[in-house]
């Protein structure tokens, strides 16, 4: 075979090797590329996986410290309402409040209604659990909108109830100790009840007028008195009705507001 043709040959052979080696180093290079794609993806997933519960855990944990942080700013150690703190309305509870009243201090309650305002000095000697009861559903401002539904000219003006009839509760009930007898005066305070034992709520009366005062048993809870503003429980009295036990009455008075003040 002649040198030329042979040359020939060799040259296309090396040209033909050139383009295949040419070919295998595309296919590397495509392949890697995939390689460093998928394992970019792979990354991102996975990265987005682990940061997006911890997300979701921060958040919610963040939620639960501004909850208790904010529930903790108005109670005090004991679960008790602090009287100095803004406090949210609560109208629903679970169970009777913790014993929040100090023996030491004297409280008295400015109710400020629709037919005026009237003052009632707190007696927890006499009501101890009722006492402390409308002391705590005061400070959450439970009673604020509510009404004297029920008025029995002299008799009784009754109020306390979340529902404004005889079935508001504030979701418990509890006992306490009967007043001795005499205890009932115009201007004093007690809790309504079913008459069953264990069934004081949220509701209470205020005696207004003879009737209440001579003819009330001693089976109702006494735990304040009026010391100022009579003359507005004679004109909440005074829209009351005698039909239908007093409900509703011809006039009704709602309650604007319950304070509280603590005196040493």
């Amino acid at each position: 075979m002649p040198s030329e043709k042979r040359a020939r040959i060799r040259a296309n052979q090396l040209k033909l090797k050139e383009a295949e080696l040419a070919r295998a180093k595309r296919r590397r290079f495509i392949r890697n590329g995939v390689i460093v794609v998928v394992a970019a993806v792979v990354v991102f997933v996975g990265i987005y996986l682990l940061t997006k519960p911890q997300t979701k855990k921060s958040a919610a944990a963040t939620k639960t410290t501004s909850t208790a942080a904010k529930t903790a700013s108005y109670l005090l150690p004991d679960g008790c309402p602090n009287p100095n703190k803004v406090i949210p309305r609560k109208t629903h509870f679970k169970k009777y409040p913790p014993e929040c009243l100090n023996p030491s201090y004297h409280y008295l309650a400015v109710v400020k209604t629709t037919a005026g305002t009237f003052d009632v000095k707190l007696e927890p000697k006499l009501g101890p659990k009722s006492a402390n009861n409308f002391y705590v559903l005061s400070l959450y401002h439970f009673f604020n909108g509510t009404t004297f539904f029920r008025v029995i000219p002299g008799f009784v003006i009754q109020g306390g109830s979340p529902t404004n009839n005889d079935f508001g509760t504030p979701g418990y009930s509890f006992a306490d100790k009967n007043p001795p007898a005499g205890s009932y005066h115009l201007g004093t305070i007690a809790m309504a009840n079913t008459g069953k034992p264990h069934s004081n709520g949220s509701q209470f009366f205020i005696v207004s007028g003879t009737s209440g005062e001579k003819g009330l048993t001693n089976t109702y809870s006494v735990f304040g008195q009026v010391t100022k503003g009579l003359s507005v429980i004679a004109k909440i009295n005074a829209g009351g009705s005698t039909a239908n036990n007093g409900i509703p009455p011809k006039t009704t008075y709602k309650i604007n507001t319950v304070t509280i003040q603590v005196t040493k």
